[in-house]
C-alpha cells in the first residue's frame, strides 16, 4: 500500500484511536512522575473542555439530544468515534428522562491494561469530567453519574443519565 486511501477507513480509525489511547496513558504516566497527582487537575480541565465539544460534534453528525435516550445515544456515538470500536455498551433501563447504561469494554481501560497494568490513577475522575461535560453540553437539562467503574475493579461501568435537578446539580 503506497497511499493512505488504500488503507480501509475502519483500519485507519482503529490505528488512530489505539495510538491516541496509548499516548494518553503514556502522557499521564510520564507527567505524573514529574509533577505527581497535580496531573489530575490538569486532566480534569482538559477532559472537561473536550466534553464541551460534544454538542458541536453531535450537531455536525445530525445526532439529536432532546431527551435522555438521545443524549445517551449521542454520547455513545461520540465516545466511540473518539475512543474506538472497543467501546461496548448496552442500555439497562431507558425512558426519556432517565437512562441506566452499562459499559462492558473500554478502549482507555484496555490501553492502560496493555501499556502499564495497574496504573489507573486519576482515570475515574478524568472519565467523569469528560462524560459530565459532554452530557451537559449535549443537553444542559441532563447530567451523568457513574455508579460502577471497571477502572476501580468493578466488572463493568454503570452510569445514569438523569435531569440535573434530580441529581442535586443545578
Amino acid at each position: 500500500m503506497s497511499n493512505i486511501s488504500d488503507i480501509p477507513g475502519e483500519v485507519r480509525w482503529e490505528i488512530a484511536t489505539r495510538a491516541a489511547n496509548y499516548q494518553s496513558v503514556a502522557y499521564d504516566m510520564l507527567v505524573r512522575q514529574i509533577i505527581g497527582d497535580k496531573i489530575d487537575e490538569i486532566w480534569k480541565a482538559i477532559m472537561t473542555e473536550g466534553g464541551k465539544e460534544s454538542r458541536a460534534m453531535a450537531e455536525s453528525l445530525g445526532l439529536p439530544s432532546v431527551n435522555a435516550i438521545e443524549v445517551d445515544s449521542a454520547l455513545g456515538s461520540i465516545s466511540t468515534i473518539l475512543l474506538g470500536p472497543e467501546l461496548i455498551s448496552e442500555l439497562v433501563e431507558e425512558d426519556k428522562e432517565r437512562v441506566l447504561g452499562r459499559i462492558t469494554s473500554c478502549p482507555m481501560l484496555n490501553a492502560h491494561r496493555r501499556f502499564e497494568p495497574g496504573t489507573m490513577e486519576g482515570t475515574p475522575a478524568h472519565c467523569q469530567a469528560f462524560c459530565q461535560s459532554a452530557v451537559e453540553s449535549l443537553n444542559p437539562r441532563f447530567t451523568i453519574r457513574y455508579l460502577k467503574r471497571m477502572c476501580t475493579g468493578d466488572p463493568s461501568c454503570e452510569y445514569i443519565i438523569l435531569p440535573r435537578e434530580q441529581s442535586g446539580r443545578e
